[in-house]
């Protein structure tokens, strides 16, 4: 099963590299369109407009990232905020992560 999610990712998803080691792979990234509920509403941002805020991250297994990690996709770089593995039977087969915009939403999730 990883094997096959492996080449899910490495076909379809984008080119990602983490920061603290220089590892570059392939994976799926992508903006959350709500922090609750309202998503389901119906409520649509302008056509072309990048919502900021959350992105969901999934990843292959044996790349190991954790909270705290900065990733670079295009030209932006991102924070990880939470990172949980994905498992089937007995097989870690993906991480599943939620990033935010380093910059934009640094403090997401802080105590101020």
């Amino acid at each position: 099963m990883q094997q096959m999610i492996g080449k899910i990712l490495a076909t379809y998803g984008v080119s990602i590299t983490r920061k603290e080691e220089g590892v570059t792979y392939r994976g799926f990234f992508q903006p959350v369109r709500s922090k609750s509920w309202q998503y389901l509403e119906g409520n649509y941002s302008p056509l072309g407009e990048i919502p900021r805020g959350q992105y969901v991250y999934i990843g292959p297994a044996e790349v190991e990232v954790q909270q705290g990690d900065l990733l670079t996709i295009g030209g932006g770089s991102y924070i990880f905020r939470r990172v949980e593995p994905y498992w089937y039977g007995d097989e870690q087969i993906y991480l599943w992560g939620l990033c935010v915009e380093k910059g934009v939403n640094d403090t997401w999730g802080s105590q101020s």
